[in-house]
């Protein structure tokens, strides 16, 4: 998901949010406050955690391009993991099915 100003001030005035809209939500609001703190991604350094029912951690080193997230859904037994950078996110099992895809010409734009 690229980063959005517009979605995440639609997220946040809405009420009733499913699960996916409050893990992108906090995703994209944690994207934000690098923005607002003006960071170098890449020579910024992250190790944050977020508790509560849906337990989050963001994880980079300086000097890395991408970061890592690990979400925890604890009412569901489920761990999501994402990459991002000040850009957006993705999870990381979409990226990796890429591998296995065999694309043509006519599926790259």
């Amino acid at each position: 998901m690229k980063y959005s100003t517009l979605v995440i001030n639609k997220l946040f005035k809405k009420e009733d949010k499913t699960l996916e809209e409050t893990i992108k939500l906090d995703i994209l609001n944690f994207i934000r406050v690098i923005h607002s703190n003006g960071h170098d991604f890449i020579d910024a350094f992250y190790d944050a955690e977020y508790f509560g029912d849906i337990g989050m951690t963001f994880k980079k080193m300086s000097g890395q391009v991408m970061g890592i997230i690990t979400v925890n859904i604890k009412s569901e037994g489920r761990k999501l993991t994402y990459i991002f950078n000040d850009k957006g996110y993705e999870l990381l099992d979409d990226l990796l099915e890429l591998s296995e895809l065999e694309l043509d010409e006519d599926d790259i734009e």
